[in-house]
Parts: C-alpha cells; sequence; structure tokens
C-alpha cells in the first residue's frame, strides 16, 4: 500500500495534529507500508500570513523511512486571498465551496498535481478547515482512488460557512475518520453516512510510556520541590492560556510557592498575552518555547498535575502523555475532551473559559497529593488498555486496504 498523507504542517512542527501523523506514519512504514507526507515548508500557523524561510528544512527527505516531500508557500498576501475566499463563499454562487479552498491555507494548489504524479493508493488528508482535504478530493479524482479525511473538528470553532463547507465536502469523501464518539455523532448529525464514518482516535508510541526523569527537569530548569502546573501544547488562541494566567492569582493565594510552567511552541498571541497580562510577570510563571521532543517525557514527570483548559480540542494527545508519567490532567467540560477524561476518576473537568472553576481544580489537586496518586494511576491504566498507537495504527491499516480493495473491484467491475 502507498499511503499518500496530505497535511498543512509537518514534522518539525509541533502540535497534537503534528504528533498524531508523524507516530501514524512510522507506525505504518514499520508495518511495512510505503508512506509518503505532502507538506508546506513552514513550521507554524503565523507563517501563513507572512511566509519565512526555514533554511534547515530541506524541499524532500526521509524520516524513520516516511518520503516527506514540503511545497514552497508562495510568499502573496495571505490577507488579501483570506478575503477572497471568505467572499465567495458569502456569495453562495455554485463554485463559492471551491473557491473558498482554493484561497484557504496552506495555499498550495500544486500539491494537487504532485500528488497526481506520486500515483498512491490511497489519500489521507488532515486537519479540516484546511486546503489539504480540498486538495485530495481533487487529487483522488483524477487518479481515480480512495481518499479519506480526518478532520479533528473543534465544534466550538464551526460557524456557518464551515458548517456549509463539511456539508458540501465531507460526503464525496470515501470514509471520515473521528477521534471521539462525540466528533461523529456531530457529522452524523449533519446527514453524512454514519457508515461512512469511523473512530479511531489517536495514541502513544512506547517511547511517550517510558518513565521521565522529572528531578533532573527540575535542577534544569532551577526549580525546587515547588508545587507544579504544567500546560504543555502550541501557545495559541483558545488553548485556555488567559484563563491559567487567571486562574494563577487564584492558585497563589491558597497555595503560594505554586509554579505555572507554560511550555510549547510560541506564537504572536501568546507573545501578546505575556506583555499585556501582569500575572505573567510573577516570577511563578515560566515560559519554555520550543523544547526538545527528548525531553517531554521529563518535563511532564517533574509536573505535579497537567492543565490543557483548551476548548478548541478534538482530543488531547497531551493527556494521555501526562497520563503515562501517571500525572492527573485538568481539561474543559468541552464533547471531545470529556469523551477522553473521566471525571473525579483520571482527570477532573471544568466548565470551558471559567477561571475561578479551573483555579479550584486545581488548588484542589495541588493540595492532595492521594488524590493526584489515584487520578494519575487511572489515566496510566487507561493508556495501556486502549491509546497504544500500535493498536491504532493497525486498525487503520487494515481499513485503508479495505477501501482500496473495494475501489480496485469497483473499477474491475466497471471496464468488465
Amino acid at each position: 500500500m502507498h499511503l499518500l498523507c496530505l497535511t498543512h504542517l509537518f514534522y518539525p512542527a509541533r502540535g497534537g495534529t503534528e504528533t498524531a501523523l508523524l507516530e501514524l506514519a512510522r507506525q505504518l512504514v514499520n508495518r511495512g507500508q510505503r508512506v509518503t507526507v505532502l507538506t508546506s515548508n513552514q513550521t507554524g500557523l503565523e507563517d501563513f500570513s507572512h511566509p519565512r524561510f526555514h533554511p534547515a528544512l530541506l524541499d524532500e527527505e526521509k524520516l524513520d523511512g516516511i518520503h516527506i516531500i514540503r511545497l514552497r508557500l508562495s510568499r502573496f498576501q495571505r490577507t488579501l486571498l483570506a478575503k477572497l475566499g471568505a467572499l465567495c463563499l458569502r456569495s453562495r454562487s455554485a463554485s463559492g465551496q471551491a473557491l473558498w479552498f482554493m484561497a484557504h491555507v496552506p495555499h498550495l494548489p500544486g500539491m494537487i498535481r504532485k500528488a497526481e504524479q506520486l500515483q498512491p493508493d490511497i489519500l489521507y488528508a488532515v486537519p479540516f478547515p484546511t486546503a489539504t482535504p480540498y486538495y485530495a478530493w481533487q487529487a483522488a479524482r483524477r487518479l481515480g482512488c480512495p481518499w479519506v479525511i480526518q478532520p479533528h473538528i473543534h465544534e466550538a470553532q464551526m460557524n456557518d460557512s464551515l458548517l456549509a463547507i463539511i456539508d458540501w465536502l465531507f460526503p464525496r469523501a470515501s470514509a471520515i475518520l473521528t477521534n471521539t464518539e462525540p466528533e461523529k455523532n456531530f457529522l452524523a448529525a449533519r446527514g453524512l453516512e454514519a457508515s461512512k464514518i469511523r473512530v479511531f482516535g489517536q495514541g502513544l508510541p512506547e517511547r511517550a510510556q517510558q518513565p521521565g526523569d522529572g528531578a533532573a527537569f527540575r535542577r534544569r530548569l532551577g526549580l525546587g520541590d515547588q508545587p507544579l502546573v504544567v500546560f504543555l501544547g502550541r501557545k495559541a488562541e483558545g488553548k485556555g492560556l488567559e484563563l491559567l494566567l487567571e486562574a494563577m492569582a487564584q492558585i497563589r493565594s491558597e497555595v503560594p510557592e505554586a509554579v505555572l510552567l507554560l511550555a510549547g511552541q510560541t506564537s504572536p498571541y501568546f507573545r501578546d498575552l505575556l506583555e499585556g497580562n501582569p500575572s505573567a510577570r510573577s516570577h511563578q510563571v515560566r515560559s519554555l518555547d520550543d523544547f526538545p521532543e527528548g525531553e517531554k517525557n521529563d518535563l511532564l514527570a517533574a509536573a505535579d498535575v497537567l492543565a490543557l483548559p483548551s476548548a478548541i480540542e478534538s482530543f488531547g494527545v497531551v493527556f494521555l502523555e501526562a497520563w503515562a508519567q501517571k500525572k492527573p490532567v485538568v481539561g474543559a467540560d468541552i464533547p471531545a475532551v470529556a469523551a477522553l477524561i473521566e471525571n473525579g476518576k483520571d482527570g477532573l473537568l471544568v466548565p470551558a473559559g471559567d477561571a475561578p472553576a479551573l483555579g479550584a481544580a486545581l488548588v484542589r489537586l495541588l493540595k492532595d497529593p492521594g488524590l493526584r496518586q489515584a487520578l494519575g494511576a487511572a489515566g496510566a491504566a487507561k493508556v495501556r488498555e486502549r491509546y497504544e498507537v500500535g493498536k491504532v495504527a493497525a486498525g487503520m491499516e487494515s481499513f485503508f486496504q479495505e477501501l482500496i480493495e473495494e475501489n480496485r473491484q469497483r473499477r474491475a467491475e466497471g471496464k468488465a
């Protein structure tokens, strides 16, 4: 099987979608499959507004057996393209949806032609809303092969325009893969065929489940034995960073020695947030940008609790990573996260956008080591039972091969 993955960002870009695709690709290569990733030559979402030159990124390379092809993003003014696409969609013209995708991120129409040249057996596009599912559909039409979308839908971000795109594009896919049952139910409620929607979720590789050295990590950062709350993820709007900064005032009043560590890929939004928020200038708020991937286990092992109060998650691999280090987690009570965290059993859920509730949950955990240990242990057991990446990859591999074989049979019958 030759699987061609189309995505807007890939390694060394950091994020849940990028991490999940990298691990899936590695697993499939290890299982003897041929995997190609077709992506942009950028490393962050903000780069699509102002494309940057990354001299260390090769146009083409092999990584752990994965063939990576990076297409060069034009420096054409993204603002103009985005406005044009929005106008096309709102016009409700017959071609409005297609024009919206042509103007959307990443603006790489050459991806269609390149996908054709690679002659894959199946195309796999991730995530939505980006232009890559549209490019996958167009390439699949020309190649006569199946294509699959794994959208990673954030329900809180869905507006009328995006719902119109879902209703127009998703029925054209050979299949739709979701991370959770709530995501599947959301799409089924839009009228999509339930038989075309499969829930696979995401998983962790074995190395992510190896015990980290939390004490060594604390020494490297000059941290003592202070209670440590960790945020780990892309520092983007919607991830709940402002809520954590607001909650720190409440936490300091009850656990004065507590430290908040904000770790992950930075962004202009985050830099502005730090500059305009007095709480962020406290010595008890630390920021760690773009740390080496190999330090993630140590970072999470150093934490007392992981907090990700994001309202825009479609799954949350970082919860699995924290559980693998036997740490309790706190997440926002949104459908995707509530499908993952069992409130009071392996973590705590708080209402989305509620800083006082977030602060209260973190104070509760910081003051109760027995509860932290119980929730972390339950999370670790869940990871071992349900979220091993090899099992996820095996299921997806079988499903992809099933789609390829069905397509071959249909084409053979059509020629007979």
